[in-house]
């Protein structure tokens, strides 16, 4: 009840919970809060909603699990999400690469995938009042904000997916 995440839950029609994502979100959590810390140490204000992707299943994640552990016992192939990043002249292209590169290294370079949303910075608190109840999202959560621009950035083992000029574009509400 305590923990700060929001997760889903099936039941059955006698109220017994059959199925729920709580182990795995408490384990994204950690990466979120990494991601999150790595991105307000270069200046950019953000939230994150991550998950691991991995096409084998490895079993049941134990709740309580540390991210090291979960990487070293799960073997995701990637994590992949949502970024809300909040308007700021500050947000640059190499603010943003450094970030998910510390976050990548931390990871033991697994690959890091996002879908990143930049949010007006009169609105942003309001999105993320709402973006922080949510268990999941998907792009068509966004189609009724007021967005300055969206991209992907992925960090793989030797390559970013977009330069540093044009995340700066991009992160400045540019195409």
């Amino acid at each position: 009840m305590d923990s700060g995440v929001v997760f889903s839950a099936k039941m059955d029609t006698k109220g017994k919970i059959i199925a729920d994502n709580y182990a795995g979100v408490l384990v994204s959590k950690q990466l979120e809060d990494m991601l999150n810390s790595n991105l307000e140490s270069e200046g950019i204000t953000a939230k994150s909603l991550m998950i691991a992707f991995s096409t084998i299943d490895t079993g049941e994640i134990e709740v309580g699990i540390s991210l090291d552990d979960y990487i070293a016992k799960h073997k995701p192939e990637f994590f992949g999400g949502y970024i809300v990043v909040k308007e700021s002249p500050n947000n640059t292209g190499v603010a943003l690469t450094n970030a998910f590169q510390r976050t990548f290294n931390d990871i033991q370079n697994i690959d890091l995938r996002a879908n990143i949303w930049v949010i007006p910075e009169e609105s942003y608190d309001e999105v993320i009042e709402d973006f922080s109840r949510l268990p999941e999202v998907s792009n068509s959560w966004f189609e009724d904000k007021n967005t300055l621009s969206n991209f992907k950035f992925s960090v793989k083992k030797d390559s970013v997916n977009l330069s540093e000029h044009e995340l700066d574009q991009l992160l400045q509400g540019g195409e």
